[in-house]
């Protein structure tokens, strides 16, 4: 009898001093006072040794024998009970799983068969499971509800990689094979619970046990979570949450309730019919890596491997890419042509958007044979609108072309002082009827954003009309001299393509904001805006543009607003007969001339009034002053071009109905830009020049024979 107590004794000391440390719980390092322990065995311990490890802390009440034992009638031979015997079928199936545990990267039975074992159960015969531990198809748990699922009646597509659990039974199917899980699925209390190990070695996890903590820790690669016995929450990456129910012991495997693994890991819990399902979430495809970029491949041809001095050589860039991607193209040593004999290496790099670049080279041999001296040569192939050099003193030897004009009748309005604006306020205001010609030019300074506006108001009695008929407006930039000229080219484009084109009516004492490409943008501070634009209006309108902050409404802060006084050099007003025609009968062109303009010597400036404070103005520079030129006799191979006088100049000039845009920064005066060159018959010329806001005057045209052309 002694002996008897004294073995019992000894069992159940044994039994409790494990009790802390799972069965098959893998060995986590934990480092204390800079040690580094082992946690965990050394090896399994086995049921049939009589040392499996039991739980202490879990009460008798967590355990319900009757749900335990619930399917112990069914055909499944191989249902855990709480025998501490095994059967014969469960030493076997006992002896697969340890084989099983001791791989602790959640890999299959040591036979690698993963065949499906006949013992497994295949009926449901427990009631709390089927009435509450259902829900419906692709439903994703929720860790804290309790377990209210609702089985479906038809059979469903089990999806690759979802594992099949079996109530009251230990079976799992997973990818067609079968597996035995360590404990039987069973139902506690309404919460359906597994064993911890069984279910996260079939999605891949690798199952730990920290001895410090005493919690089974499973990982994904990604993150960390942390179950404990008789503790109702578990932790992800440290984060705590709460379960639907309290992890317990089963002689020594940590059972977990299944809703909250599934939730933890975003499985989908299906039950059908006499089944579980758990469905891993589904990874997208990666994306297919982009194909590399295959850089651009950069290439010209030359018509000619062989040139004369002063020949011009034709390029044409056939350079290819495979997106039709080239966005900067770079040359060196392209000249059209060479004035010195020898070899000559002319580079082409191209590059694309994604910033690949290649570069191609190509030698080319210039003889000692003259075509053209570089005089002759420039003036016969710069292209219209590029520059060639001059002597700019030679210009003063030309002769001049008679000056006589006659005028239109076209009032201008010229807002250009102040031209920097420092408070909000009105910069002009006058009233005209008819023809109207805006020169609108202004820089906020006013530390903060705002906007320009054009506001007209009907001062007579009777409906007026407004016809908007050309506008060009540039900004906001902080290059005046940029401004300048779109706001001029855009100006005459208009008036070729009729684009700006609009019509109003206003009743009497009515006023309308005009000019919306003017009004819609807001300038920052330090920017400029310039406008150039035509109207006529059959009666008197009162024009007033002011200046207000972004946020403020133009039409209600315009009767507060101060009027602003230029106090700068630059001058506003109001100038009538703003349209300068020259007409010529003579023959033009036969050798070399000139129209000097807006010099105030041969070209005077115009007088006129400030609308506010109605004192004299002078338009200096004659800025807003279109000039019409005619020229009905132009020689046949004549050069025209734009030289200016007083530095740098960014504008534009209409020749014909085309476009030219004047561009001149640096030594301006020995340079001109190629406006037009007739052919090889008398022709009609016409040009339309306004001195461009931002840039210096005077400026003159000059007229020239060009070269005999050479074969």
């Amino acid at each position: 009898m002694k002996m008897k107590k004294t073995i019992l004794a000894t069992i159940i000391a044994v039994s409790q001093a494990a009790s802390v440390i799972p069965v098959q719980a893998e060995p986590i390092e934990h480092k204390s006072n800079g040690q580094v322990q082992q946690h965990g065995l050394d090896k399994p311990v086995t049921e049939a040794s009589g040392s499996a490890l039991v739980n202490s802390a879990v009460s008798a009440g967590d355990t319900d024998s009757s749900l335990l034992n619930a399917g112990s009638s069914s055909s499944n031979t191989n249902t855990s009970t709480n025998s501490s015997t095994p059967t014969t079928d469960d030493s076997v199936d006992s002896k697969n799983n340890r084989r099983d545990e001791q791989n602790h990267d959640g890999s299959k039975d040591s036979s690698g068969t993963g065949t499906e074992r006949s013992q497994a159960s295949t009926g449901n015969d427990d009631p709390a499971l089927s009435n509450a531990d259902a829900e419906d198809q692709s439903a994703t748990a929720d860790s804290s509800a309790k377990d209210t699922m609702e089985p479906r009646a038809t059979s469903i597509q089990v999806s690759q990689d979802s594992l099949v659990l079996y109530p009251n039974s230990s079976k799992m199917e997973q990818n067609g094979r079968a597996y035995n899980a360590l404990r039987n699925l069973t139902v506690k209390k309404g919460v359906s619970y597994v064993s911890l190990r069984s279910i996260a070695e079939r999605f891949g996890y690798k199952v730990g046990y920290d001895g410090s903590t005493n919690e089974a820790i499973l990982l994904d690669g990604i993150a960390e979570a942390r179950f404990k016995a008789n503790r109702g929450t578990y932790t992800m990456n440290g984060v705590s949450a709460p379960l639907n129910g309290t992890p317990y012991m089963d002689k020594g495997v940590l059972m977990i309730p299944l809703r909250s693994f599934a939730a933890a890991y975003n499985l989908t819990l299906t039950l059908e019919s006499n089944r579980i399902i758990l469905t891993p979430p589904v990874v997208p495809e990666p994306e297919p890596e982009p194909e590399p970029n295959e850089p651009p491949v950069a290439f010209f041809t030359t018509n000619k491997k062989k040139y004369r001095m002063g020949e011009l050589i034709y390029y044409e860039d056939q350079s290819t890419d495979e997106e039709d991607a080239i966005v900067d193209r770079k040359w060196d040593n392209n000249n059209p042509a060479f004035f010195e004999p020898g070899m000559v290496e002319v580079t082409l790099q191209v590059t694309d958007k994604h910033g690949a670049s290649s570069t191609y080279k190509q030698e080319i041999e210039i003889t000692s044979e003259l075509l053209y001296n570089k005089e002759d040569f420039v003036r016969l192939f710069t292209p219209v609108g590029s520059n060639f050099e001059i002597v700019g003193s030679s210009v003063l030897s030309f002769d001049a072309l008679p000056y006589k004009y006659w005028t239109e009748p076209f009032t201008l309005f010229r807002a250009s002082g102040p031209e920097t604006v420092n408070n909000e306020g009105i910069l002009y205001q006058d009233t005209i009827e008819g023809a109207t010609r805006f020169m609108i030019h202004h820089k906020n300074n006013l530390g903060e954003k705002a906007k320009f506006y054009v506001v007209a108001e009907n001062t007579s009695l009777s409906t007026t009309n407004v016809n908007i008929s050309s506008l060009g407006f540039a900004g906001p930039t902080n290059h005046p001299e940029v401004a300048g000229r779109l706001a001029a080219a855009r100006y005459f484009e208009s008036m070729i393509d009729g684009s700006a084109r609009s019509s109003l009516a206003l009743e009497p004492g009515e006023k309308k904001l005009i000019f919306t490409p003017l009004s819609t943008p807001t300038v920052s501070s330090g920017d400029i805006i310039t406008m150039n634009a035509e109207l006529v209006s059959d009666g008197p309108i009162q024009y007033t543009i002011f200046m207000v902050k972004a946020k403020n409404d133009p039409l209600v802060a315009l009767p507060t607003l101060p009027d602003l006084d230029p106090k700068e050099s630059i001058v506003r007003g109001t100038f009538k007969d703003s349209t300068r025609v020259f007409e010529y009968n003579e023959l033009v062109g036969t050798k070399p001339e000139r129209l000097p303009l807006t010099d105030n010597t041969t070209d005077p400036f115009q007088k006129g009034i400030d609308g506010i404070k109605f004192t004299d103005a002078t338009n200096s520079g004659n800025y807003g002053v279109l000039y019409y030129i005619v020229l009905n006799r132009v020689a046949p191979n004549t050069l025209i071009t734009f030289n200016p006088r007083g530095g740098l100049y960014s504008g534009a000039a209409r020749v014909n109905n085309e476009v030219v845009h004047i561009k001149h920064i640096g030594s301006t005066q020995n340079t001109t830009s190629v406006l037009y060159r007739t052919g090889d018959k008398e022709e009609r010329v016409e040009l339309w020049i306004t001195p461009a806001a931002g840039s210096n005057l005077p400026f003159t045209f000059l007229f020239m024979p060009l070269p005999e052309k050479k074969s």
